[in-house]
């Protein structure tokens, strides 16, 4: 049997080493921590105070943020002097631009609980960059704020309440109606291409055993995209939220009504569920592992949201249901809910078109490609720990991680900045209107080629190169991907895999070893022909189930979930 099915890989190690030694590193400074989080508490109390004389003095970075030097390139840092408010309560935006323009305005869009907003504009100084703005909070509920100099923005945040109970009717305020740059054809265009699958699907079911499978796992992949991003298909303002507090109106977030302030960011599902996509409903964990140690290693302030745990709590939170949901389903995750797996199947299907013949590589560089993915998972920690060290040991190692500072702004979840699905969703926010163009190309620190701020060149190239790979070479993404290899560490070797709901069993009596499974793996997996019997599943195994569909010998395959035979091979050659 081969030694990867035994034992955990090399690079596996790499990732368990590197959590070895930042976690002692972490654990070492918890006391500070929390010793820090109560002198906060204590400060609480006087804060609005303070906060009000600073602002006099204009010294708007002192608490709790801090001045950038130099101006590594545009951005905007804001803060709120209260994030607990009640209602009729005046609050105070205050930040700075960088770098310094004459006469450059900022707006402050206030978006109240019911989705109305207020927008007001405001100078900034010439000199510092610095401004400030008043706000009345006229209902109870709570509030995004997003400060806003051409494309760059922050997020911030305001709940409100009313401590007799009673609501006071709100100030005229502008509606919240959709966007005039609102794209309806292309979610009508999805729909109907749905529709087409689906009957399509239904057909193929019944004449042509072949291609049951394949055309099944399309419509299922299609509908999870659907799923994940159902905000970007719909007139997003007019969606409900769940619950009413801490998202915007465009995001539906599964699981926030469960996990509260311990996961406000959403659910996390191990698939590309972009984070940075508006209108999706759950989330990618790798950006969760990033972003919890580097930046909001703390509790406090997030992204629009408000963090109630520490970020190990919320990281281990998270590393437990990504090991929930790989033990229960395995790479299926990869092979039949993953958008960006939809995309690779697509050049696939694009490629077959134009009948040019597909690739593959060498076993041993296939081997070496899918041990990639480890050490990109343990690269991606590190670099995050690394940043995170301000937070975590009182002592700074990179400059620029600071809030505000070029790491901060651009590069704060490391592995995003070159994910290829990032672009694709982002052009998709753009294609349907959700996300205005300039936000997502709009140069910062020079032109596209250096840096953008939504998307960097390297997201770009990277996409370009994985996509040219996976039109001549089947699911090449999915051969190195990150989260890929965390689902098989967590389903392909022991312990989890002993306890895995998902199984492809080979029968050894029935097999007439035709090859027919080794040719049509799209990620090369060899183990289904070379392994007599048993569970033949590798970590590089998607659970596509291509080898069931195509192995033309009746249940010498067999695909098991919970025990139970889901689908098994069939003598497909026999007439009926």
């Amino acid at each position: 049997m081969n030694k990867l099915n035994k034992f955990i890989p090399v690079p596996a190690i790499i990732v368990l080493t590197i959590l070895a030694v930042s976690l002692p590193l972490i654990l070492l400074q918890q006391n500070n921590v929390l010793q820090a989080a109560k002198s906060n508490s204590i400060q609480k109390q006087n804060g609005q105070a303070l906060y009000s004389t600073l602002i006099t003095q204009s010294s708007l970075f002192a608490l709790p943020l801090q001045t950038p030097l130099p101006c590594y390139g545009p951005h905007l840092l804001a803060n709120v002097s209260e994030t607990d408010a009640n209602i009729n309560d005046t609050i105070t935006v205050a930040g700075r631009i960088c770098p310094p323009e004459p006469n450059a305005t900022v707006e402050i869009t206030f978006i109240r609980p019911d989705y109305t907003y207020i927008d007001r504009k405001v100078l900034s100084d010439d000199q510092t960059g610095e401004f400030s703005l008043n706000q009345t909070v006229d209902m109870v509920g709570f509030w995004n704020i997003f400060p806003l100099n051409n494309h760059i923005t922050d997020r911030l945040w305001v709940n409100v309440t009313d401590p007799t109970g009673v609501s006071l009717p709100p100030t005229i305020a502008h509606k919240y109606g959709p966007p005039p740059y609102t794209n309806y054809v292309f979610p009508l265009g999805i729909a109907a291409i749905v529709a087409g699958a689906a009957l399509l699907g239904v057909t193929i079911w019944r004449k042509d055993k072949t291609k049951k499978i394949s055309h099944l796992r399309l419509l299922i992949q299609i509908a999870c995209v659907l799923l994940i991003f159902t905000g970007l298909f719909i007139n997003q303002p007019q969606l409900p939220a769940f619950p009413n507090s801490e998202i915007s109106a465009h995001e539906l977030l599964a699981g926030t009504n469960v996990y509260g302030g311990a996961l406000p960011d959403g659910l996390p599902i191990p698939a590309f569920a972009c984070y940075y996509v508006c209108g999706r409903t759950l989330i990618c964990p790798l950006w969760q592992i990033q972003s919890y140690i580097y930046p909001f290693w703390n509790t406090g302030h997030g992204w629009a949201v408000n963090y109630d745990f520490s970020g190990l709590e919320r990281i281990g939170l998270v590393i437990g249901l990504v090991i929930l949901a790989s033990v229960i389903l395995g790479r299926v995750w990869c092979g039949w809910v993953c958008p960006f797996g939809l995309y690779l199947d697509m050049m696939t299907r694009l490629r077959k078109a134009l009948r040019i013949e597909h690739r593959n590589l060498s076993p041993g560089l296939n081997e070496k490609l899918h041990q990639l993915s480890y050490i990109i998972i343990a690269v991606m920690i590190l670099l995050s720990v690394i940043f995170a060290s301000q937070a975590l040991t009182g002592t700074q190692l990179v400059s620029g991680t600071q809030a505000g500072g070029f790491v901060y702004t651009y590069f704060s979840a490391p592995f995003c900045q070159v994910c290829p699905m990032k672009p694709l969703c982002l052009a998709l926010s753009m294609a349907v209107g959700s996300m205005k163009s300039s936000w997502v190309i709009g140069t910062t620190t020079g032109q596209f080629y250096q840096l953008g701020y939504y998307i960097t060149s390297l997201n770009v190239i990277i996409l370009i190169i994985v996509s040219v790979a996976a039109f001549y070479f089947r699911r090449s993404w999915c051969r190195i991907c990150p989260l890929g290899g965390l689902i098989a560490l967590f389903n392909r070797f022991p312990p989890f895999k002993w306890v895995s709901g998902v199984r492809l069993e080979k029968s050894e009596e029935k097999c007439t070893k035709c090859g027919v499974c080794k040719r049509v793996c799209p990620t090369q997996v060899t183990t289904v022909y070379e392994q007599k019997s048993g569970d033949v599943a590798n970590s590089r195994c998607l659970m596509c189930l291509r080898c069931v569909e195509m192995c033309p010998q009746k249940d010498a395959l067999k695909f098991k979930f919970a025990g139970k035979t889901v689908c098994n091979s069939r003598d497909w050659l026999k007439k009926d």
